[in-house]
C-alpha cells in the first residue's frame, strides 16, 4: 500500500482497529513523515492526567480494548499510553538512545540480549492476580528467568509456517521446500526478517542448530536464499499485504503467522496453515518491565500486565486474532472446531514440542549482513 496517500488520522484509526500488523505502523508513519518509533497514542481521559498512566511500547494492535478490559474497569475506563515499534531491533535502538517506556512487549528470544543491555527489571509475579491461571510451561520459557529473576512474562504464542492455497498448490508432502518450488515462480513470499525469514532457510537446509550456525551452514543458507530470490514475488513484513495477495491469487503460498490462515478462511478461501515435515517455528511473546520505568506508576504498570494476562483478554485474542494465550482459562469457552480453524490446541506444550521453538540468534550481525547482501543481489 502507498501510505503517502493516507492521512495520519486514518493511520491511527487503522492501528486502533487492530488490522495493522506488527511492523506496519512503523513503516506507515515513517513514510508519511511521522516519527514511527516512540509515536505515542494518548487516550482521552475522564479523570487522571495522561502522565499518570504508564507508557507501553509494543507492536501495533496490542492497544486494542480487547486487551485492556481489566485495566479500564479498574481506572474508570481509562487506558495506558502506547507507543509502537516497527520491529524489536528498532525498538532496542530507540531505547538505547534514551526513549523510556514503562512496559515493553518483546518476544522471548530477545530477552537475554535486552537483559544483557541492562534495560529490564525483574517482575514480581505475586503482584499479578491472574498469575495462578497461567499455563505452567509458559511461566518457565527458556531464557526469560535470569539469575532467579523473572525478566518477562508470556502473554501469547503461535507459529510461523506457510499459508498456502490448497486450490492452487499441488504437493504430496508438506515441507518448507514449497518456497523453493520453481513451479510457483513469482507467486511465493517470505517474511523480511532474520527470525521468520533466514531461519526458514536454515531449517529447510538442515542446519543442526539454526540459531547458532557454523560458517559452513551460514554459507549454505546464503546459497539457498540466493536460489530462492528470483522465485519470490516479494519479501514482506505486512501480513495485510500478504493476505490480500493470497486472496487475489497473486500469491499461492507465503510465510505467515497462524492469524493469516484464520483471516483467509473467514473470507471463504481454500487455504491451509502448513505443518511442514521439518517443523514449524513456535514463538512466545509477552511483557517486560523496564529499568527506566517510572516508580510512581509501578502499580498501574502491574495492572497493565495483569490485564493482558486475564482470561477475558485471552479469549478475545484467540477468537479475533487466532493466537494462543498464556492463560489456561482463556480456552474454557473455545470449541475444538474454533481451535482447529486457528491451527491451535489448548495444550501449547503439544504444539511447541511438535515444532522448532524460536531462540536468541547467536550470530545475528553476521546473518543480518548476509541477508542484506542476498536481497541486494550480491
Amino acid at each position: 500500500m502507498d501510505w503517502n496517500d493516507v492521512s495520519t488520522e486514518r493511520l491511527v484509526q487503522a492501528v486502533k482497529s487492530g488490522r495493522m500488523t506488527r511492523r506496519e505502523m512503523g513503516q506507515a508513519l515513517a513514510s508519511v513523515g511521522v516519527a514511527a518509533l516512540g509515536t505515542v497514542i494518548m487516550p482521552k481521559f475522564a479523570g487522571a492526567a495522561v502522565e499518570d498512566h504508564p507508557l507501553v511500547f509494543t507492536w501495533s494492535g496490542y492497544e486494542d480494548d480487547g486487551f485492556m478490559g481489566a485495566y479500564m474497569a479498574k481506572y474508570d475506563g481509562e487506558k495506558p499510553n502506547f507507543a509502537f515499534w516497527g520491529d524489536e531491533e528498532e525498538a532496542f535502538a530507540k531505547m538505547r538512545a534514551g526513549f523510556k517506556p514503562d512496559i515493553t512487549g518483546p518476544c522471548s528470544y530477545k530477552i537475554p540480549h535486552w537483559n544483557d543491555a541492562g534495560i529490564l527489571q525483574p517482575i514480581d509475579s505475586d503482584r499479578l492476580s491472574n498469575w495462578s491461571e497461567q499455563i505452567k510451561s509458559l511461566t518457565e520459557v527458556p531464557g526469560t528467568i535470569i539469575n532467579g529473576d523473572r525478566m518477562w512474562v508470556c502473554e501469547d504464542w503461535g507459529q510461523t509456517s506457510i499459508t498456502y492455497r490448497t486450490d492452487l498448490v499441488d504437493i504430496e508432502e508438506e515441507s518448507w521446500g514449497l518456497l523453493w518450488d520453481e513451479r510457483y515462480k513469482g507467486r511465493l513470499s517470505m517474511i523480511d526478517s532474520l527470525i521468520d525469514g533466514v531461519m526458514v532457510a536454515a531449517i529447510y537446509g538442515g542446519a543442526k542448530d539454526p540459531y547458532n550456525m557454523t560458517t559452513e551452514e551460514v554459507a549454505m543458507v546464503k546459497d539457498l536464499l540466493k536460489k530462492q530470490l528470483p522465485l519470490l514475488r516479494f519479501y514482506s513484513n505486512s501480513m495485510t499485504d500478504v493476505e490480500q495477495a493470497l486472496s487475489s491469487c497473486e500469491l499461492v503460498a507465503a510465510v505467515t503467522w497462524n492469524s493469516s490462515a484464520l483471516e483467509l478462511t473467514n473470507q471463504g478461501l481454500l487455504v491451509r496453515f502448513m505443518v511442514p515435515k521439518e517443523g514449524a517455528m513456535t514463538w512466545t511473546c509477552g511483557l517486560s518491565l523496564m529499568t527506566d520505568a517510572d516508580p510512581k506508576k509501578l502499580d498501574r504498570s502491574y495492572a497493565v500486565i495483569d490485564s493482558y494476562l486475564s482470561k477475558e483478554s485471552g479469549y478475545w485474542e484467540i477468537i479475533e486474532w487466532g493466537y494462543g494465550h498464556a492463560n489456561a482459562r482463556a480456552f474454557d469457552n473455545v470449541t475444538d472446531d474454533e481451535l482447529k480453524a486457528r491451527g491451535l490446541t489448548n495444550n501449547p506444550d503439544e504444539l511447541i514440542s511438535s515444532g522448532i521453538f524460536q531462540e536468541p540468534i547467536g550470530n545475528e550481525p553476521e546473518l543480518q549482513t548476509m541477508f542484506e547482501e542476498v536481497k541486494a543481489g550480491f
